[in-house]
């Protein structure tokens, strides 16, 4: 027995070491997307057969490894499109696509949007982001920060004394454009509707001058089951900021009721894709590492708060869930 147990330990170290050896290829890739890139060479790289490697690979990265090499050279000519005043076809080139029209077909079917429209018009897009493995096995306690090369964050229980309440506009968020978190591609419609907001904003009545804005996902009719949603399908979005809690019939409403909350708490730059990065990969560890590894199930709903900052450049961010008690989880 003891053999065994000893034999099963063995298994989880090699495990907890492998995701390693697949974040170095991770990092080798980012480096040389400009040159061509072969499954043997990223293999021998992690020390692992070709058929091993790829198979972890698509595991831990949620992509097989030849798509995942694509999408993030698409990501890279997205900041080329915008920051560069170089020819799409040698933009394509640039990144690894064989030839113009290549590079356009990918492009389009992966964003559902042209490079020259997207050159022109400039909207926010869902990009694969380059994943950081060692954030799906670090786990964290209450109040102790987490620390990576590129953010930084701690999570912790709070208690809101008093009621929240925002006042904003509603939109409809396709799941297949938006989940899983930091991999899906597509227009931005998060995005969109944060845009459509600010145009809006100085029509609403009663916000707080200095008050918190917000953004929540949800579904806004309780009888759909989110375990069960397709990627066809949609969930709600609301975009607000804080008001003095006069109703207000013309625009929606979103109460954050007082009660205990888990509360993600972290900082990034105000410029994209940083912003979008930071924000995809922070949701994705609270969500999908740590709470499923504290066992924690949450409301069916997620707030994104951005609370007022002094410095122009940094983006003080909260995302909030409210953890369900185990009598809510025996008696549904």
């Amino acid at each position: 027995m003891r053999q065994f147990h000893d034999m099963l330990y063995l298994l989880e170290e090699e495990r907890m070491e492998t995701w390693k050896e697949i974040q170095k290829t991770i990092d080798y890739i980012e480096e040389h997307l400009d040159q061509a890139l072969r499954i043997q060479p990223l293999a021998e790289l992690a020390h692992l057969s070709p058929f091993y490697y790829q198979r972890l690979f698509a595991r831990l990265v949620k992509r097989p490894v030849m798509d995942y090499i694509k999408m993030r050279r698409l990501a890279h000519a997205c900041q080329d499109l915008l920051n560069s005043n170089e020819r799409i076809l040698d933009i394509a080139l640039k990144n690894g696509f064989s030839s113009h029209a290549h590079f356009a077909r990918v492009f389009k079917a992966a964003f559902a949007i042209t490079p020259e429209l997207y050159r022109k018009e400039r909207p926010a897009l869902n990009q694969v982001l380059k994943p950081n493995l060692s954030m799906q096995y670090v786990l964290i306690d209450e109040g102790v920060p987490l620390i990576t090369n590129e953010m930084f964050l701690e999570i912790s229980y709070d208690t809101l004394v008093k009621e929240e309440t925002y006042l904003g506009i509603l939109g409809k968020m396709s799941i297949g454009a938006n989940i899983p978190i930091g991999a899906a591609t597509g227009i931005n419609q998060a995005d969109q509707l944060w845009q459509s907001f600010y145009t809006l904003k100085p029509s609403i009545p009663h916000l707080l001058d200095k008050g918190s804005t917000i953004g929540v996902s949800f579904l806004k009719d309780s009888s759909l089951d989110p375990e069960k949603l397709g990627s066809d399908q949609s969930f709600d979005y609301f975009v607000g900021m804080q008001s003095d809690g006069t109703p207000s019939e013309a625009w929606e409403e979103w109460r954050i009721p007082a009660g205990e909350y888990i509360i993600c708490r972290f900082e990034t730059e105000k410029s994209e894709p940083e912003r979008s990065t930071a924000i995809a990969k922070a949701l994705s560890y609270l969500l999908s590492t740590w709470m499923p590894k504290k066992m924690l199930i949450s409301e069916p709903y997620s707030i994104e708060k951005y609370q007022p900052s002094a410095d122009a450049d940094v983006e003080k961010i909260e995302i909030w869930v409210a953890p369900l008690q185990k009598n809510e989880l025996e008696n549904p």
